[in-house]
């Protein structure tokens, strides 16, 4: 990879189970609009695979997302990618803390490789972050 080549990978699991259909409907629409008015570039056009079962009242929305540049295209976000998705993570772990959050995320930029692994349970309103 270059100096200005950027690898970016993250998966993010939200899952509950015996929560109520409307919830699963709106808790599906808030993923996918946060996803689309995050202002970093390495957010926007993310698939939300959605396997919640509104007849098993169960939630299951995952979001894994690849982004391999030969040349970085936005510098900007890619040098506030890790502080952006902290703050991403801890959004939606405020806002679903009904609903077990976890997953991992990481950049490799400039010569620098950072990965971290992250977990809210449910009734937590926060994320726990460790570096992997």
């Amino acid at each position: 990879m270059s100096e200005n080549g950027l690898k970016i990978t993250y998966k993010i699991y939200l899952e509950s189970d015996d929560i109520k259909q409307s919830r699963i409907i709106s808790t599906a629409s808030f993923m996918k609009n946060l996803f689309e008015n995050c202002q970093n570039a390495y957010f926007k056009n993310v698939k939300i695979d959605n396997e919640s079962d509104l007849e098993d009242f169960t939630l299951r929305l995952y979001a894994e997302h690849e982004v391999e540049e030969a040349e970085c295209s936005a510098p900007d976000d890619a040098k506030t990618f890790i502080p952006d998705m902290v703050e991403f993570l801890d959004k939606i772990a405020q806002a679903q803390s009904y609903a077990d959050l976890e997953g991992a995320f990481s950049i490799e930029y400039q010569g620098k490789k950072e990965s971290y692994r992250f977990i809210s349970e449910s009734g937590q309103d926060f994320c726990d972050f460790s570096e992997s």
